[in-house]
């Protein structure tokens, strides 16, 4: 590992740390906690870097059977609304059995797929806590200025409608 990587993941990691001390449930209107982390492509992604532009941030976990078939659905989607900012963000459900689950890993599971979002990031696994996540897939449909707009859990009729409905009021 370069010394810039090094740092870069030393910094990733304080960063989710110091983000993690404040947990309580995520509610519509609140603003988005930070997320940051490596992208796929081995560069950093930050959310408050990110465009200022509505956002899908998908939360999955590579053993999550429904995750497989929501992540080419959302890179249709991404295709279809090109106004909105899809990320999709792999959270670690435990960080000492996940933890063989790196950037190659997370993009074999990718490739895997029929299609994914252009933006994959390596989470950790206190975004789980800090989104108060419970079960995966997990939806967070954001406004513009990052301020939460809807919360879908899982993946079924009613999530994909909730999604469909929430893409197309987004101009």
């Amino acid at each position: 590992m370069t010394l810039s990587k090094y740092f870069s993941a030393s910094l990733v990691s304080l960063v989710l740390c110091f983000a993690a001390v404040h947990v309580q449930a995520l509610e519509l209107g609140d603003d988005a906690p930070q997320i940051v982390g490596r992208k796929t492509d081995d560069t950093l992604f930050a959310l408050t870097r990110a465009e200022r532009k509505p956002k899908v941030i998908n939360f999955f976990w590579v053993k999550c059977l429904p995750c497989k078939k929501e992540i080419p659905l959302l890179a249709k989607k991404e295709k279809q609304y090109p106004q909105v900012e899809f990320i999709v963000v792999h959270a670690q459900m435990n960080a000492e059995t996940d933890s063989n689950y790196d950037i190659e890993h997370i993009q074999f599971f990718i490739n895997s797929l029929s299609g994914s979002p252009k933006t994959v990031v390596l989470g950790s696994p206190l975004l789980k806590s800090y989104y108060d996540i419970k079960a995966f897939p997990y939806t967070v449909l954001l406004a513009s200025d990052n301020s939460v707009e809807g919360i879908l859990s899982g993946f079924n009729d009613r999530t994909v409608i909730q999604l469909e409905n929430w893409l197309k009021k987004q101009k």
